[in-house]
């Protein structure tokens, strides 16, 4: 699969910094009809308009490469169209895809050294003990052997 090529300069960060559609297609590895068509299809903001000239900014900048990544990923402009919805209007991941989510199986005293860490990163410490159930059992061998 091939990824858009990112050709991301200092200056692609300063969010005061005004590209017009060509300069826009060109940051983003894209062409200016690309941008446009994605525009069309409500995928990308419209730009602010000064006289005739439309001028685009960092978050357009950032969607844009977005939508392009994910595209060359597999998804499809109407799935990508649902996402994007959905993420302005605030809703997470779960919400989108309609599912629950998972009760929470620990207490709020037991003792997890990780805390909500382990938690946000969907792994969860053994519970036998605290840290040393961490060390793996042939460290603690070796050491009780000397």
């Amino acid at each position: 699969m091939a990824w858009p090529r990112s050709t991301t300069s200092p200056s692609d960060r300063d969010p005061s910094r005004r590209l017009t559609v060509d300069e826009l297609a060109r940051a983003a590895g894209t062409t200016t009809r690309q941008v446009r068509a994605l525009q069309t299809q409500g995928l990308l903001p419209r730009p602010d308009l000064v006289g005739r000239t439309g001028f685009y900014g960092a978050v357009h900048l950032d969607r844009l490469r977005a939508v392009l990544r994910l595209q060359a990923g597999g998804f499809s402009l109407g799935s990508l169209a649902t996402l994007l919805r959905a993420w302005e209007a605030g809703m997470t991941l779960g919400q989108v895809l309609g599912l629950s989510p998972e009760p929470h199986t620990g207490t709020d005293d037991d003792g997890d050294v990780f805390g909500d860490l382990a938690g946000a990163a969907g792994w969860s410490p053994p519970r036998r003990g605290r840290l040393l159930s961490l060390v793996p059992s042939t460290i603690l061998d070796q050491a009780a052997a000397s």
